[in-house]
């Protein structure tokens, strides 16, 4: 299958349940300086399913709150931002739920890689850039979207991927590229695109293997980049078997994090993972 075939695929899905709808619309709503709390509140509560495990989660020990009878009081205590954070956590704890389409593509492995991203990408920012902590949870969760696309529209492709991978030692991207000719990024940045997720986060997808190429988001990018490095570094991989993810010089200047500091980083994400899998009941 060509990039272009699975472009028009996508195109013409109307409904694309890789993730639920009320996903890409709060990550729309949550970008819009004009949206208030109320109508994001509504939007979360068209999908009862969301719903009923977001408060579960926020009720959790997870994030220490007391009471949280609601959507509303949810994003009262917790904040917009945070909200988003959230429901893509949710969303994605939905998705590992339903069977793969490829034989070779693991849900849950793929959940925790992205739960580790996600984690690192909040840390480094909140070491350099605290004000978009929130935005770049997202950006790290919603970094590898592209591949439970494939595992919906070409499975085949993402199995041969797999196999590639794990049969060549080298990384999931180059293998799909190698069988391909595109990779979870390229899938991911359409998908970005139809759902209308911020310049920001489509060009930490399009760009993670490559984040210097970014001249628009240079600095996000490479921090996204940065915490994948960091989460397959502490052994959260991503269908392959491939470990040696070495961090670029000229990245982690852009990130601004000391490089001493990367192995205290990957010692919290681990616990974060472990904490979210009791938090959504993950086994």
């Amino acid at each position: 299958m060509e990039l272009q075939t699975l472009e028009l695929k996508i195109a013409r899905s109307e409904n694309l349940s890789v993730l639920p709808q009320v996903v890409s619309t709060v990550l729309k709503m949550a970008d819009d300086p004009n949206a208030s709390p109320k109508t994001i509140e509504q939007i979360v509560q068209r999908d009862p399913a969301i719903t009923a495990k977001i408060l579960r989660v926020a009720n959790s020990a997870a994030y220490g709150l007391a009471s949280v009878p609601s959507i509303g009081r949810a994003i009262s205590v917790l904040g917009l931002n945070t909200m988003k954070s959230l429901v893509i956590a949710v969303a994605y704890q939905q998705a590992i739920g339903s069977k793969e389409q490829a034989m070779k593509f693991d849900k849950l492995e793929f959940w925790r890689h992205s739960v580790a991203v996600a984690t690192a990408a909040r840390i480094l920012a909140k070491l350099t850039m605290p004000l978009r902590a929130e935005e770049l949870h997202a950006a790290g969760m919603l970094h590898d979207v592209g591949i439970l696309a494939m595992d919906k529209f070409c499975p085949d492709v993402l199995d041969r991927g797999i196999e590639t991978a794990k049969k060549e030692q080298m990384p999931l991207h180059l293998a799909l590229q190698q069988v391909a000719g595109f990779d979870g990024s390229d899938v991911g940045s359409l998908l970005a695109k139809k759902w209308g997720l911020s310049p920001m986060i489509n060009c930490s997808i399009r760009n993670l293997h490559d984040p210097l190429a970014d001249t628009e988001h240079t600095k996000t990018t490479c921090i996204v980049a940065a915490a994948n490095c960091i989460a397959f570094r502490s052994h959260f991989s991503n269908s392959s078997n491939y470990q040696d993810r070495g961090f670029d010089e000229t990245v982690l200047e852009e990130v601004g994090v000391p490089a001493e500091q990367y192995d205290a980083i990957g010692g919290v994400v681990v616990a974060e993972v472990a904490k979210a899998e009791q938090a959504f009941q993950i086994r």
